[in-house]
């Protein structure tokens, strides 16, 4: 029995990448690749991506292509549409559902629950893009190399920083990661190059967990806080991370640590921290993520001069998106040969 999957390309996941999954074919699937013209381009994708994230997945529309052929499908293949209610009901034969992102924010995991649909995603698929731009973030930072370009380029050479007196060796600092899934355990792996300390903070890692790359374990928020010189963020949105970096746990870091949220804007009170820097009560920051974007020049993170800022760049990499097609690629295969999928 032939089993059909609807992919649904857009201008990150093209539809060239998604031809890799034709070659599904020979473990008797039937593969089809439609085009989600309306997210044609990596911004409406990152502003989708933002939506569904602040707002949930009723806030985005229907991709209508994905609703007109999905009556017949087996498994559905997404990057950024949505696998919402009025999809799933409109998919009698649906078995699984994958999301070819980190997150899963496109599907509506309750509709999905009621019909026994497993949900795969590609956890990992930017995870070694924002590790390695996590890192590049702190020294950034720390050795003021986006600050000393910007100066360069408006004729100013600048030879002292406000951070002049704790500009410091990665070798002879504690980095604090709150947060040790795909990315903070790659962190964490880099940072064993630069001879750095490594302590986590992660409730959600088994007791018996044990850590790589020479990463110590510490029991409380308030530890790896009050430790660390950078204080790296690496975990999802949740009503209980929501804001976890706050006015009180601001003012448990040293006052010459740095804070890195390459992660998630709503896990950062930006108010709070705007508070922190300008009075000093922290060293600096570098923030990817806002909880509005784009951010313009009224965003009060642009005077400071304590901050490192870039516009949602972290997992911006050419490998990324083939490396999606990659991990579901995999799954889908092995689900076709009755090997067990790792779902959500």
């Amino acid at each position: 029995m032939t089993t059909k999957i609807l992919c649904v390309a857009d201008g990150a996941v093209t539809v060239d990448m998604m031809q890799d999954f034709k070659q599904l074919e020979q473990y008797g699937a039937e593969v089809t690749i439609v085009e989600d013209t309306e997210m044609s381009s990596i911004g409406k994708i990152t502003d989708r991506m933002g939506v569904l994230e602040r707002s949930g997945i009723d806030a985005a529309p229907t991709c209508q292509v994905l609703l007109d052929n999905v009556h017949d499908a087996d498994i559905l293949v997404v990057h950024v549409a949505s696998i919402n209610r009025e999809v799933i009901e409109a998919a009698p034969n649906l078995k699984l559902a994958a999301v070819l992102r980190g997150g899963i924010e496109n599907a509506d995991t309750e509709a999905l629950k009621e019909r026994d649909i497993p949900l795969i995603n590609a956890p990992w698929r930017s995870a070694n893009a924002v590790a390695d731009f996590t890192v590049g973030m702190m020294i950034a930072e720390n050795k003021n190399i986006a600050r000393s370009h910007h100066l360069l380029k408006q004729g100013i050479w600048c030879k002292k920083y406000v951070n002049q007196d704790y500009i410091r060796d990665m070798r002879k600092c504690t980095v604090g990661l709150i947060g040790f899934g795909n990315i903070g355990s790659r962190v964490a792996q880099r940072l064993t190059g630069f001879e750095s300390e490594v302590i986590v903070y992660d409730p959600y890692l088994p007791a018996d967990h044990e850590l790589p790359h020479g990463a110590k374990r510490v029991e409380t928020l308030e530890e790896v806080l009050s430790r660390s010189d950078f204080v790296s963020l690496h975990m999802r949105i949740s009503p209980d991370t929501h804001h976890i970096i706050n006015a009180d746990t601001l003012a448990l870091m040293k006052p010459t640590a740095y804070l890195i949220n390459t992660a998630r804007a709503d896990l950062v009170d930006e108010a709070a921290l705007t508070e922190a820097l300008k009075s000093h009560s922290i060293g600096g920051a570098a923030i990817d993520v806002y909880e509005m974007e784009p951010i313009d020049e009224s965003h009060p993170y642009v005077e400071l001069d304590n901050i490192t800022l870039v516009s949602h760049l972290a997992g911006t990499s050419a490998d990324t998106m083939q490396t999606s097609v990659e991990i579901g690629y995999e799954e889908l295969k092995r689900y076709l040969t009755g090997e067990s999928i790792s779902t959500i």
